[in-house]
């Protein structure tokens, strides 16, 4: 169950790996502010010693601190407009970087770090590899002004409700805090405890600065004047 999801940030010649069961529901959302909040939240994650497998993963990144290369993949390529949009929005709150689409899902991040893959799992042969690239990253950057602004608006919503921390995201919170407070007791009395609840059962919204939600308004600001501006000089 879920949407899995793995995080890899590079710096300094080193890299470090990270793991959400729900995290590809909206790896977009999670890198969209930028560098800097993507890398705090990627670390924020369930820390592990193994890959999923390519086709079970449904969301992968690698913030490659290094080169300044965002190498990522999710399913808000199934929305042309919808990932047009990511993408024009990324080009802003991502100043510098150079951002690419994983065609190959996780198996591409897995060469870039020069992790050994499964070649029976990768995404390239389940589908046939013919040697041809994914045309939909392209295709995002062909939809018409009005797919544009829809696609847009769909984004600008999502982005907000995924800030907001919903009722189940509550309770798990809360479930957590008791069992940390509870583990701190059993400490304190002697005994050993070992917790099997972390936050691999909750995706928690990121925790945004008012610096860093400014310059993602700013960032659909400047992107919807772009498509508006478009869509004027074509009528």
């Amino acid at each position: 169950m879920g949407s899995r999801a793995h995080y890899v940030v590079k710096k300094d010649g080193s890299w470090a790996r990270r793991y959400s069961q729900f995290g590809g529901y909206a790896m977009e959302l999670d890198l969209l502010p930028g560098p800097q909040a993507a890398t705090r939240f990627a670390l924020g994650q369930r820390s592990v010693e193994w890959w999923i497998s390519e086709l079970e993963c449904e969301g992968a990144a690698l913030i490659d601190h290094d080169e300044q290369r965002l190498l990522w993949q999710s399913g808000c390529d199934n929305d042309a407009a919808y990932q047009a949009a990511v993408l024009a929005v990324m080009a802003h709150t991502w100043p510098g970087w150079r951002i690419d689409w994983a065609h190959g899902g996780l198996g591409d991040i897995l060469d870039a770090l020069g992790e050994q893959r499964r070649r029976w799992e990768s995404r390239r042969s389940s589908q046939g590899d013919t040697g041809a690239q994914d045309d939909r990253p392209e295709r995002a950057a062909a939809t018409s002004a009005p797919d544009s602004l829809r696609g847009l608006r769909d984004l600008v919503e999502k982005f907000g409700s995924h800030q907001e921390m919903d009722q189940a995201t509550q309770a798990i919170s809360l479930l957590l805090r008791v069992t940390g407070a509870l583990t701190t007791l059993g400490e304190q009395s002697g005994l050993r405890v070992q917790t099997l609840v972390d936050n691999s059962f909750a995706h928690r919204p990121m925790d945004l600065t008012e610096e860093e939600h400014a310059a993602a308004q700013a960032a659909f600001d400047a992107v919807r004047r772009r498509y508006e501006s478009r869509g004027a000089h074509s009528e």
